[in-house]
């Protein structure tokens, strides 16, 4: 019993840890078309060569 309570504790403790990482490190945005991480400086998507928006 209390294996898998601490078992389900590591498994909640790596989700947030995760979406966490996440929050801090942002390489960029996603484009709108393709839904992939483009890199904030960029003008056009570099894999559907979309336009992108800022939203400032």
């Amino acid at each position: 019993m209390i294996f898998t309570i601490v078992l389900i504790a590591i498994f909640v403790l790596a989700i947030i840890s995760i979406f966490a990482y996440q929050k801090i490190y942002n390489p960029g945005r996603l484009c709108n078309v393709c839904y992939r991480v483009v890199p904030d400086q960029s003008p056009n998507c570099p894999f559907c060569d979309n336009e992108l928006k800022w939203d400032d």
